[in-house]
């Protein structure tokens, strides 16, 4: 299961001091043939990296290393201004752990029109733990530019309802697994309810490479059950009722899996 989103916009970087004994999640999983750019200084670490493959297509090429320039500015700006302030509170101010930054993509489909592609990222900016998650985005190949996957569909709406059913009987069959207990589905408790799938990554995965005829739907830290919990990743196959909720001019690019 996955388990970092490298969101556009950078968690709100963390002043507070963190103890000695702050344990950091271990880093992303190396990958082959990958395009990569590490910086590491006193003050952070960051790295990004995306198949090789993704370079053939010289505009997709493009916008990732845009997007690499973008995240290392935002980050490395961060980091080193919140270092230099607790550096000049002296020594009864925080002290500042490095921060670390990573950002991690990977292909999910290629199908005739378009990329499936998935932005994994980790950071860590102080405090006992990292944070991570993913976030979910469709290569259009024809008019070269990058969009979500809920853009395919006719609404959040109709989305969620094609396949709420499911998605919430796998959450909490998963949550179950991880709990050692049956969920409570009539709790107060946020993290007994069901929550709605198009807030989240949506996966589009071909097992043909013609069409799209599978969604998972990856659910952050927090989202559906504490830190501990981890993320959750729900598996689904595109039925009559998705295809239904597919907007008409996409209709040819997803298939029922059989």
């Amino acid at each position: 299961m996955m388990i970092r989103q490298l969101a556009t916009a950078v968690l709100p970087v963390l002043l507070a001091a963190a103890p000695a004994s702050a344990t950091l999640d271990p880093p992303l999983a190396d990958t082959p043939l990958t395009e990569k750019m590490t910086r590491e200084t006193d003050n952070y670490t960051f790295e990004y990296r995306y198949p090789k493959s993704l370079s053939r297509d010289s505009r997709l090429y493009d916008y990732l290393n845009q997007d690499r320039k973008k995240e290392y500015t935002k980050f490395s700006t961060d980091a080193d201004r919140d270092h230099a302030d607790a550096a000049a509170i002296g020594e009864n101010g925080p002290r500042l752990l490095p921060y670390d930054y990573q950002v991690h993509w990977s292909q999910e489909a290629d199908i005739p029109a378009f990329i499936s592609l998935t932005q994994h990222w980790y950071g860590f900016y102080g405090g006992a733990h990292g944070i991570y998650g993913t976030k979910s985005w469709i290569w259009n190949k024809s008019q070269k530019k990058m969009v979500e996957p809920l853009m395919l569909f006719r609404s959040a709406e109709a989305f969620n309802q094609a396949l709420q059913t499911e998605f919430c009987k796998q959450l909490n069959e998963q949550r179950a697994e991880k709990r050692g207990q049956p969920v409570v589905t009539d709790s107060d408790d946020s993290f007994d309810k069901c929550i709605t799938p198009s807030g989240h990554a949506i996966i589009l995965g071909s097992t043909t490479g013609n069409s799209f005829d599978s969604i998972k739907i990856n659910v952050g830290p927090y989202a559906a059950g504490p830190y501990v919990e981890g993320d959750y990743e729900i598996d689904l196959s595109v039925t009559k009722a998705i295809m239904g909720a597919v907007k008409p001019a996409y209709r040819e690019n997803f298939a029922i899996k059989r």
